[in-house]
């Protein structure tokens, strides 16, 4: 489905940058009526977390010899119905380092990368790390650690990664290219509990808003109890991206009121997108704190297939 720009995409561009800084500075205002809100009407919990996503930070020895490796590897591993995504970038910032991606709809469906890859890798538990998210196992745990880089393993979630499922296969079958946003934040000293309850009341809405997020879920980073991981995946510009913060709504008064303004100002500590090109210059038009993110597109840069979310139904 092709991704689509109305008057009104235009209009909310051009106020935004001006309308949303307005809204999160009075947030206090509003913070209390939510808090009344929140103790006297319960909103269920989206979804549990079932699907397996990793995120990892390689330094490797030679980047040709790697991404014939990789390449291999991803194509063989995406047979399998169970894996989504298995994607390589290299590193916008330092060329001796790549970025890897994998989505696994469980534990069972992972695949160990083969010797030829791994031999590929020559960093260190300080230079390289890799992020675990979702419902691994204890078996899963002891298969993909090694002791060449850092494993975070972590399950406490806020915001859900929606199971690929009858009732939601609509959200993976789109054809549209994904989007894919990982970033790192860092929330004001002593605030992570309250930005997190807020953060899930508003993606609860979100999850029934838009179908093609398939993703909006953030990770309290293991070391720094006060920083977080952020993981988004619109699998469609319209109905996952456009429609899971839409202007107006519930959902954008209860982020910029109650979540954004716990966050650190500034640009995010790391932030990567991956998408097409066309897709993250109009996230950007319609959101210039988009910028904060480093591209790389499906076009120039994959190392890989690409990711396939619809795969199986």
């Amino acid at each position: 489905m092709p991704a689509t720009q109305n008057a009104w995409d235009k209009i909310t561009a051009a106020v935004g940058p001006v309308a949303t800084p307005a809204l999160v500075k009075t947030g206090f205002l509003w913070q209390g009526m939510y808090e009344l809100y929140d103790k006297s009407f319960g909103v269920p919990k989206a979804n549990s977390c079932i699907p397996l996503v990793v995120f990892c930070s390689r330094t490797v020895k030679d980047i040709e010899t790697y991404k014939d490796k990789f390449t291999k590897f991803a194509e063989t591993a995406t047979k399998a119905k169970g894996v989504r995504c298995c994607i390589s970038f290299v590193d916008r910032d330092k060329t001796d380092t790549v970025l890897q991606l994998y989505w696994y709809d469980s534990p069972a469906d992972y695949v160990k990368a083969p010797g030829d890859l791994t031999g590929c890798y020559c960093g260190s538990a300080e230079t390289d790390y890799c992020q675990i998210w979702g419902e691994w196992t204890e078996e899963f745990k002891t298969a993909i650690t090694t002791s060449n880089c850092k494993y975070a393993f972590v399950k406490e979630m806020r915001g859900f990664i929606r199971e690929p499922s009858e009732a939601s296969k609509g959200g993976f079958t789109t054809g549209s290219p994904p989007m894919i946003w990982i970033s790192k934040r860092n929330i004001k000293p002593g605030r992570m509990a309250a930005c997190g309850h807020n953060f899930q009341k508003g993606t609860d809405m979100m999850f029934t808003n838009a179908p093609a997020a398939l993703s909006v879920a953030e990770f309290t980073d293991e070391v720094d109890p006060d920083a977080t991981w952020s993981l988004r995946v619109f699998n469609d510009f319209d109905n996952g991206f456009k429609a899971h913060f839409p202007i107006p709504s519930f959902i954008l008064f209860r982020m910029a009121y109650n979540v954004i303004p716990e966050w650190v100002p500034g640009p995010y500590p790391l932030g990567f997108s991956f998408s097409t090109k066309q897709h993250i210059d109009m996230a950007v038009s319609q959101n210039a704190g988009n910028k904060n993110y480093t591209q790389y597109h499906w076009e120039a840069d994959l190392i890989g297939p690409k990711p396939d979310f619809g795969k199986g139904f």
